[in-house]
């Protein structure tokens, strides 16, 4: 870098660091820069080491790698064929590398890209061209416990590319997020308050009440922590895989798929240093229009029929009445308690390699505020990845990592505490109130905003309450890598990995929280020091203490051979993990003795009442894998895998499970018959069969359990010592000694194909699986005892459908245009639950009690069928069912004679009226470049209907109202007899067999990212490698029919007590140099 690029830089850094960094990133940034320079030191010392050797047997030879657009490509791999001389280009293309032969041949690959022999033929100075493979056949997939050869591969594995990729620019704070609509057959929810972690479903839901979360691996090593303490800027790649065949060598932990994650490496010859950064805003675009004072007071008139004008209305409690006469309040709570919450994050990176050594350093610090109050999210996030080839034979690496998840602070109240909130409230204390709030100008809270009742949203948020949550976690990997000597193609490697957090929860509620309703004159007395000191009492709070920590060993044995045409790839794999959980929770409460609560959560001891609770968690896993993966001319593959696995959580006769799996597949197009077509490129036909297995029990819930002492409730006292209490032992639940595992089977076919001269990608793929054995917690007669007892029973079926189609629209010298499509679809069924027949009809039952019938899907809806609303003229459904005009209509399905007999019971007329599951799933991208700009859009849609009718959610307040009448409601007509709606119900109109059923179906614009990169022109006289800007933009537009402006993904409703699905606007830089 030139010394005056160095100076502008540091002049526009000084400046953006000192506004919006804090000291301990700057910090953080000048131990990662200090890292990088060591391992650079270390680097050059290593090549003077070398550097005498005799110079008459070696030849230095540099050059540039490039693209057909003469692009470098900056870590491409050189290789001097037949050894392990090799070397990265550097950001710039280029490299330099000395052989000890003037006819030695370099290997030069890069990912995405052919692979080229380079003879060199006694030169010093190359320029090699490497041309565009989209087809990436020979790469490496990083699937259970290693890696394989993309095109060997039989089961159903989907790949997302993060590094340099338009994805990266979205504003994602967890990585599940960059799965969203571009991975067919994986649903991700959507993140609604920062810092948190998205639901994740993979080809459906299997278990009906165990855990349905896919296996987590990073880089190789079951990872048993949280998404959120992976940094999204260390990812490179995430390969997800899905079906039986890939994520069987997982066994136990994998019958929900596999999301493996491998993170970024070193590429280039000189140390890299990228800084990224961004800022941004969160704001709730589609916000609930809840009704104004006006909107209110003719609703409340049409709910009360004593009340005919807005003079006539009187409240119970004076303190209200005399608020409603201050005609200038009209509160928008909705706008009270969001805002535009400011985000900004930094990145820094240090990374590069040597011959023998490679590095990646990182750091980063993220702070977002939620579009709600109080919802703020802040993470510090450290990282050092550091491989070493000590040895030809010997490779040896290290990860570490460490971060600190910030979510403190009391978020304002959603739900009915804003929902149901009057526009006549007034949410602001001050003397004299509630006469003339217009003319008060402070913003101290009132607790109860009409005096009584309902709570201010926001109470809390203002120090009434304090929270502490503070979170740190720390990870590090090791591994070792032996090329076993004399066994060429014989590996072992040796995985350790231990996961540590050390999380810190404190909350304390003062006294002033608790202030009471306004009940007498003067009102603004309840705050004062001596109405306040009466509340110690109530005062109270917490100290928890979570340490916990994983750890994960493993033994890998690994064979990969070519003979001819024949593959051979064998894995032999001994595997442990163990999870131990200690939490020590401290409460106290009643301060009245003490007098005041000045320590808070540093008081706990102060309290009257206190109580110590100590709870312990143990869990362990053990497993036995092989594997064998052959080909033949790479035409024909064979892949087979069978693992043992033993499980702590189960029953003494049950803690151990087999499980295996089968794939083959055939490339066709390597048969004479297609090779060398024009239009086929590449065509491969695959299936697989196998069988996981899934825990889905908490640790302990097998065994009989007992509580001693105070807690079990068993008290003795006897005559001889009256004054002295004895504690006896009290069982509370009977064990499960023969409770086993959840096991899923599946199979899964399909095909991949590459048209048109790698222009058009079109993979598919179909499954069904059963998951059978379903963990239920089943109910037992009193008489024994107890209530209830876990069981295996019951059976779910899933199938589906998954389809990507990726095309390069056009590929021209200054435009590019690609496209990706994927669509998806699941089914599921309950086969069997309890064997029950009750009835004795000679059908199994179902259980209507939790929504659970057999031969339908889960989430069926259940319920009255809502047909209409009563209008004066059905007088026939009036007499019969006693509904008034204005009233929900339920359709009349049967009676006790088999035949519709006028009467709504619940014993004829309810029936399956449709699924809270989608029917299909469709995301669409487009990637256009001109030039130096690139424009990514994806559109993601969800879709309802068919004849089942999907995707569908209660949501009673699109066209009703709640039952009491003195709250606010959103704003929406209502049925009146001179206004005789359709759609609309009574303004009074209340029925708990009224479901309000809305689809949630939708079309959004989920992320559309521009960026521009600064032409390498520029770029050298300012001294830098690349820079570029970009401005992102997260879920701009729904297009649905759900009502209540809430986001039809998550299902919000408007008086859910849910936060909103925000729309995020973004603009940053990436630099290196």
């Amino acid at each position: 870098m030139k010394k005056t690029g160095i100076k502008k830089l540091l002049i526009f850094l000084s400046f953006y660091l000192k506004e919006l960094i804090p000291l301990k990133v700057l910090m953080l940034a000048l131990i990662l820069c200090s890292a990088g320079m060591y391992a650079t030191s270390f680097d050059h010392y290593e090549f003077d080491v070398k550097a005498y050797g005799d110079p008459l047997q070696t030849l230095n030879i540099s050059g540039t790698v490039l693209d057909s657009d003469n692009n470098p490509l900056p870590g491409a791999s050189i290789v001097e064929k037949g050894t392990a001389n090799g070397t990265q280009a550097d950001f710039d293309g280029n490299f330099s590398i000395t052989v000890t032969d003037q006819n030695a041949v370099l290997v030069v690959s890069y990912i995405g890209f052919s692979t080229q022999d380079v003879a060199i033929n006694g030169q010093t100075q190359l320029q090699i061209v490497l041309q565009e493979d989209s087809a990436q056949l020979d790469e490496v997939v990083v699937v259970g416990y290693g890696t394989a050869r993309r095109k060997d591969i039989s089961g159903a594995v989907s790949t997302i590319r993060l590094e340099d990729s338009p994805i990266a620019l979205s504003p994602n704070t967890n990585a599940l997020q960059v799965l969203r609509g571009n991975v067919s057959g994986v649903n991700v929810g959507a993140q609604n308050s920062p810092g948190t972690t998205p639901s994740i479903l993979v080809r459906g839901q299997n278990s009906i009440n165990g855990s349905n979360d896919p296996l987590i691996v990073l880089d190789g090593i079951i990872y048993l922590g949280s998404m959120t303490d992976i940094n999204t800027d260390d990812i490179s790649t995430i390969d997800v895989l899905k079906d039986a065949s890939a994520a069987a060598v997982y066994g136990s932990r994998a019958a929900n798929g596999v999301v493996v994650i491998t993170t970024k490496k070193g590429k280039s010859d000189k140390p890299m240093i990228t800084y990224t950064t961004s800022v941004g805003v969160n704001t709730w675009q589609n916000k609930f229009d809840m009704m104004n004072r006006e909107r209110w007071t003719q609703k409340y008139i049409a709910q009360t029929p004593s009340i005919s004008s807005p003079e006539e209305i009187i409240f119970d409690a004076a303190y209200a009445t005399t608020l409603w006469e201050q005609k200038e309040v009209d509160t928008k709570w909705m706008d009270l308690i969001s805002r535009n919450g400011f985000n900004q994050n930094h990145q820094i990176a240090v990374s590069g390699q040597s011959n023998r050594i490679n590095y990646y350093f990182s750091g980063g610090y993220t702070s977002n505020e939620g579009a709600i109050v109080g919802d703020d999210y802040q993470r510090v996030s450290i990282r050092t990845k550091l491989d070493a080839d000590v040895t030809d034979w010997l490779k040896v690496g290290i990860d570490g990592t460490y971060n600190n998840n910030d979510y403190s602070g009391v978020r304002a109240t959603l739900g009915n505490n804003v929902y149901q909130q009057q526009p006549w409230a007034y949410p602001y204390r001050y003397e004299g109130m509630p006469v003339n709030p217009g003319a008060n100008t402070g913003r101290l809270l009132e607790r109860y905003p009409t005096g009584q009742s309902i709570p201010n949203p926001l109470w809390g948020t203002d120090g009434t309450i304090k929270d502490v949550d503070d979170r740190n976690f720390y990870r590090l990997s090791t591994y070792a890598l032996i090329k076993v000597p004399q066994v060429d193609g014989l590996t072992y490697r040796f995985n350790f990995s231990i996961n540590s957090n050390n999380n810190i929860r404190d909350v304390f509620v003062y006294e002033d929280y608790y202030v009471g309703e306004a009940t007498s004159a003067p009102y603004i007395d309840r705050y004062s020091p001596g109405e306040l000191a009466k509340r110690l009492s109530q005062a109270n709070g917490y100290n928890n203490r979570t340490n916990s920590y994983t750890y994960v060993m493993d033994h890998i044995l690994n064979y990969k051979k070519v003979l001819g045409d024949h593959y051979l790839d064998a894995t032999l794999v001994a595997t442990r993990d163990y999870s131990y959980s200690k939490l020590v929770s401290v409460t106290g409460s009643d301060y009245s003795s003490n007098g005041n609560t000045l320590l808070g959560i540093d008081g706990i001891h102060k309290a009257a009442v206190q109580k110590t609770n100590l709870d312990v968690e143990e869990r362990s896993n053990v497993g036995y894998v092989g594997r064998l993966g052959y080909a033949y001319k790479d035409k024909y593959h064979l892949t087979g895998t069978l693992r043992r696995d033993g499980a702590s959580v189960f029953g003494e006769d049950q803690k151990w499970g087999d499980f295996q799996s089968l794939g083959v597949a055939w490339t066709a197009s390597e048969e004479d018959f297609i090779s060398g077509s024009e239009k086929l490129n590449y065509l491969k036909f695959k299936a697989s069969y196998g069988k996981n297995g899934n825990q889905g029990l908490d640790p302990y819930q097998t065994l009989a359990r007992v509580a001693s002492g105070n807690d079990g409730g068993i008290r003795y006292e006897f005559g001889d010592a009256p004054s002295t209490i004895l504690y006896g032992v009290d069982q509370t639940n009977l064990g499960s000694p023969s409770l086993g595992w959840e096991t899923t089977t599946a199979f899964n076919g399909g095909f991949q194909s590459i048209w048109f001269n790698n222009r058009v990608f079109f993979d598919l793929d179909f499954y069904f699986s059963e998951t059978s054995d379903q963990i239920f917690s089943r109910q037992i007669p009193i008489m024994t005892g107890f209530g209830s007892i876990f069981s295996s029973l019951g059976q779910v079926d899933n199938k589906g459908i998954e389809i990507s189609l990726n095309t390069v629209n056009v590929d021209g010298e200054n435009f590019k245009w690609s496209s990706g499509l994927t669509y998806w679809k699941n089914r599921n069924k309950i086969v069997s639950l309890y064997g029950d027949d009750v009835d004795g009809d000679g059908k199994e039952d179902d259980d209507i009690a939790n929504s659970l019938f057999i031969g339908e899907s889960l989430d069926a809806i259940y319920g009255y069928d809502y047909i209409g609303v009563v209008q004066e003229d059905d007088t026939e459904y009036i007499a019969n069912v006693g509904a008034e005009p204005g009233d929900p209509m339920f359709r009349d399905i049967s009676g006790p004679d088999g035949v519709p007999d006028g009467i709504i019971s619940a014993d004829y007329d309810r029936e399956i009226l449709g699924n809270r599951k989608e029917n299909f799933r469709l995301g669409l991208s487009n990637t256009f470049e001109y030039k130096n700009f690139s424009l990514y859009v994806m559109i993601s849609g969800i879709f309802g209907g068919g004849k089942d009718n999907f995707y569908l959610r209660e949501n009673v307040l699109h066209n009703s109202f709640k039952d009491r009448y003195a709250t606010n409601e959103i704003d929406h007509d209502w049925w009146t007899p001179e206004n005789k709606s359709e759609k609309y119900l009574r303004a009074d109109a209340y029925s708990n067999r009224y479901l309000g059923l809305q689809s949630r179906g939708f079309i959004k614009i989920q992320d559309i990212n521009l960026s521009y990169k600064l032409p390498r022109e520029i770029l050298g006289k300012i001294g830098l490698n690349s820079l570029e800007l970009y401005t992102s933009i997260n879920n701009q537009f729904t297009f649905t029919n759900w009502f209540g402006g809430g986001d039809p993904e998550a299902g919000i409703r408007p008086d859910d007590n849910t936060p909103p699905v925000p729309t995020i606007y973004t603009m940053g830089l990436k630099l290196s140099f």
